[in-house]
Parts: C-alpha cells; sequence; structure tokens
C-alpha cells in the first residue's frame, strides 16, 4: 500500500508534492530545505539551514510514526559542495549513538531558491515488528 504522509508541522509543499510517501514500510522523503511553517528560509549559513532541514526531516518522520534511528540513507544537493564540512556536526548530532546512514552528496548549478544553502533526500526503512 502506497500513502502519502500529513504533516502539519509544516507548511503544504509550494508544488504539487507530498513531504513523504509511505510504501510498505519504506518512507521517502521529498528533498527538505530550511523553510520554517509559513514557508521562509531560515539562516544564512549551511549549519543554520541544516538544522532547520533536520528538524523537517523529524518532523516528518514522526508524522510517518518514524524517526531519524530509520534513516538508513541520505542525499545532500548542495549549493556548493565545498560547504558541505559545515553540516558534519548538525549529522553527528542527529545521529549519535547509532550507524551513519549511507550518504550521497552533489552541487546542484541552483536550487528552488535564492538563499537555500542544500536540499536533504532521506529514505527510512521502519521495523513494524
Amino acid at each position: 500500500m502506497i500513502e502519502a504522509v500529513e504533516v502539519g508541522a509544516l507548511s503544504p509543499p509550494p508544488e504539487p508534492y507530498s513531504h513523504a510517501i509511505r510504501a510498505g514500510n519504506t518512507i521517502y522523503l521529498a528533498g527538505q530545505v530550511a523553510f520554517d511553517r509559513e514557508g521562509q528560509i531560515v539562516g544564512d549559513t549551511v549549519a543554520e539551514q541544516a538544522r532547520q532541514v533536520w528538524q523537517n526531516i523529524t518532523d516528518i518522520l514522526e508524522a510517518a510514526g518514524s524517526s531519524v534511528a530509520d534513516v538508513v540513507k541520505v542525499t545532500y544537493i548542495m549549493q556548493d559542495i565545498r560547504e558541505i564540512a559545515e553540516e558534519f556536526p548538525i549529522r553527528r548530532e542527529v545521529f549519535e549513538g547509532r550507524p551513519y546512514p549511507a550518504v550521497t552528496a552533489m552541487q546542484a548549478a541552483a536550487l528552488g531558491l535564492p538563499g537555500l544553502k542544500m536540499e536533504v533526500d532521506v529514505i527510512a526503512v521502519v521495523n513494524d515488528g
């Protein structure tokens, strides 16, 4: 069964997509950026934006009955790949006490809006047993 995850903690997507889709025990998140509940960009640095991105990811996973503990794959799309190291301390906090997920990082010519530093795409697998 495939179902959209309803996320009251985030602003509705600005385009026709879902913040997340659950297919069986796998949750696929749409790429998340540093938007607050009003759809405004939070932060000017990679570190500031990463905190908001991971908060959004946490909110989505909780709405899906999951958590960051279930994350198995992360894809980073960076405005400037040279800045990804600024995100490492936040990632270490998010995944403290568990194995790090598989990660892919790339640079894009442009992200959705000027001022965005990163977009993060996540896949989580929930153990319902």
